[in-house]
């Protein structure tokens, strides 16, 4: 018997890497040590009509858009998949992630989307006493390639 959706916990959350391309890539690798929540979503233009004859405008929707993805990591220098979404950023080259949002701490039932999208940018800081953190923002290119329930 499936599990019922629960509420969503901002803990329960990982972020894989894959190939892009039209369909969802065959596997994902985890980024390991997600720093912050990251925002998925979309926005859609609204088009007001005037209208001559009547008291009220009229609102239409238009074209959709996926907002860009701010990924915080605690970066690991020599980790393989931070240096990946590096090389990344350094080529422009276009890659897939998978955002996977868990009911609980089991990983056994939630939501998932996964987004074309370029690194189009990145920033590494800290400060005294803390960890040092690299920011990725990632342009998502289109639609959502795959949303859905996990498992």
């Amino acid at each position: 018997m499936p599990t019922p959706m629960d509420v969503f916990t901002g803990s329960n959350i990982t972020v894989g890497i894959g190939t892009a391309g039209a369909t969802q890539a065959a596997t994902f690798t985890t980024i390991p040590e997600i720093a912050a929540f990251p925002g998925t979503g979309s926005t859609a233009t609204v088009i007001e009509v005037v209208s001559f004859n009547t008291s009220y405008n009229r609102k239409l929707v238009g074209s959709k858009t996926n907002a860009d993805v701010t990924l915080q990591l605690n970066w690991i220098p020599d980790n393989t998949i931070h240096q990946q979404l590096v090389t990344a950023f350094e080529n422009g080259t276009r890659i897939q992630l998978k955002f996977s949002y868990f009911t609980d701490a089991t990983k056994t039932a939630g939501s998932y989307v996964v987004y074309n999208g370029f690194i189009s940018e990145k920033k590494i800081e800290s400060d005294r006493d803390k960890v040092v953190n690299m920011t990725l923002n990632f342009a998502c290119d289109g639609a959502a390639v795959a949303q859905g329930l996990l498992p």
